[in-house]
């Protein structure tokens, strides 16, 4: 993928009045069964391991992780098209991992989302309005589904699904969708309360029948 070796070369930090990011930061390129290609976040939280969201890499032929200079080829480990969160698993470089927790989040709360956009980190203030749950359609919009999330303040924009809402310093919350009624407003899916279908799938090494990670959305 000769478009990821481009990007990954230019991975930096892209607001330079922002804090530094954490070196678990990646980026996701996604060649799928739609035309093109489909970009994507999101966060180390164990070595070699990244959550993101599921819809950023259903249907996908190849992809490729783009982690500081290195791009690397991924395989889904964990895949949940209702609650939109996935995991890939990819030889890692040294990192420091991003601890992941959500029950310490309240309203009010501030922190920061951490997407890529063209090869670049780029920090996106955060503030937490409230805790819901998301009621919306799974990814293949097949059925009903709920999300244990967070309603944002927070300026989003295409391409940024799968980003790290860290709170702090963990990660509490996987940048989901931007609102279509409010400006500056966006949601997040709990990174705890949603991860259980995940968990053991990475917990058991098998993903389970009724899951096709092949399929596009």
């Amino acid at each position: 993928m000769r478009v990821a070796t481009a990007v990954a070369a230019s991975l930096l930090l892209g607001t330079a009045c922002a804090p530094d990011p954490p070196t678990a930061v990646v980026g996701i390129v996604v060649d799928s069964c739609d035309p093109g290609q489909e970009v994507g976040s999101g966060m180390v939280v164990a070595p070699g391991l990244a959550l993101t969201s599921a819809h950023v890499v259903a249907g996908a032929d190849e992809i490729v992780v783009l982690h500081g200079e290195r791009e690397t080829v991924a395989t889904i480990t964990g895949f949940d098209p209702e609650m939109d969160l996935a995991y890939l698993t990819f030889d890692a470089v040294p990192t420091r991992p991003i601890a992941v927790a959500s029950d310490h989040v309240e309203a009010g709360d501030t922190g920061t989302a951490y997407v890529v956009r063209e090869g670049a980190i780029v920090t996106i203030p955060v503030r937490v309005r409230r805790r819901i749950n998301i009621r919306t359609e799974d990814i293949y919009i097949e059925g009903e589904t709920l999300r244990p999330g967070f309603d944002l303040d927070a300026e989003i924009g295409p391409g940024d699904s799968g980003g790290a809402v860290v709170v702090d310093g963990r990660l509490a919350g996987v940048l989901w969708a931007r609102s279509n009624r409010f400006e500056r407003r966006a949601y997040a899916i709990d990174a705890v309360r949603a991860a259980d279908r995940i968990a053991e799938q990475r917990r058991t090494g098998r993903l389970g029948d009724d899951v096709d990670v092949a399929r596009c959305h």
